[in-house]
């Protein structure tokens, strides 16, 4: 039964990392960077949301309904900043060699971290949501409501995201975007804003995750870092470019982690999470879910 409530506590878990992969992924695919500051956004998102609480309650406490009212405010605001750094750095090192992206993602990262500190303090902070009775008892299992809150609300901002790329005429330019580039520009595609576009989503997911994140953990201004590394884990481990293999690679994660946290030690889950995925690039070298290319 131990390991039952280890590997549910580790799916509830798994479905904020998978939708905080699935952004990452997005401009992974789309942008063709390796955004080092995803993290960030998801901190500014938590931020965002006990900041928009406090100023209407007082303190970072309130019903379920009012903590949801602070999702929008997250994802609007994140949005707004994944668009303009998009726009005024990111776009200028898009094309150039991988280091430089790399660097001045990095950059951003710090800046964002250091601005949090003196913004805020590196003291940790918490979102509390008012339940009669905090946890549901389901065949023995014990089920957090708030954890089961966010697990739901991972899910639906990444099914949100799914149906946004596949059915909008803005989601299908993503797509012709993250194919060629070129092509998109000829068929009369504003390539540039496109990009924009997509970093400006996969910044408003990772907003809203972290919302959500901040009623089940803290939140402090370095915190980005950990969900940049899972979520890179979990790109490669389901394939690049594949939001079921987000999906999936999160719920895996998740699950890993809990039960080597339970049965161990949490001191080793970034070793056994990265141990796998080491194993799992020899055996299958593009994901789970990732397309081979053909030579």
């Amino acid at each position: 039964m131990a390991i039952t409530q280890f590997v549910v506590n580790g799916l509830l878990v798994g479905a904020l990392f998978a939708a905080v992969a699935v952004g990452f992924a997005l401009i992974w695919g789309v942008v063709d960077i390796i955004n080092l500051a995803h993290g960030e956004m998801v901190m500014l998102g938590g931020y965002t949301s006990y900041w928009t609480l406090t100023a209407v309650t007082g303190n970072a406490e309130g019903s379920l309904g009012l903590f949801l009212a602070t999702i929008p405010v997250a994802i609007v605001l994140l949005f707004g900043v994944g668009y303009a750094l998009q726009r005024t750095l990111v776009q200028r090192v898009i094309g150039t060699d991988i280091f430089l992206t790399l660097l001045v993602t990095f950059g951003i990262s710090i800046a964002i971290q250091q601005l949090g500190i003196q913004a805020w303090t590196a003291n940790p902070r918490s979102i509390q949501v008012a339940f009669a009775d905090p946890s549901l008892l389901v065949a023995g299992l014990v089920v957090p409501k708030m954890k089961l809150v966010a697990f739901v609300g991972a899910i639906v901002l990444t099914a949100l995201l799914y149906v946004f790329l596949q059915r909008t005429r803005t989601g299908r330019a993503i797509r012709a975007v993250s194919q060629n580039p070129e092509a998109a520009a000829l068929v009369g595609i504003d390539v540039e804003h496109t990009r924009a576009v997509t970093f400006g989503i996969s910044s408003a997911i990772a907003g809203g995750v972290g919302a959500f994140i901040a009623t089940i953990l803290n939140v402090q201004p370095q915190m980005g870092l950990i969900y940049t590394l899972k979520s890179f884990v979990i790109v490669v481990f389901g394939g690049v470019g594949s939001i079921p293999g987000a999906m999936v690679g999160g719920l895996l994660l998740g699950s890993v982690e809990e039960l080597t946290a339970g049965l161990v030690s949490s001191q080793w889950t970034l070793a056994v999470s990265f141990t796998l995925l080491i194993v799992l690039l020899v055996v299958k070298p593009n994901g789970l879910f990732g397309e081979v290319t053909e030579p």
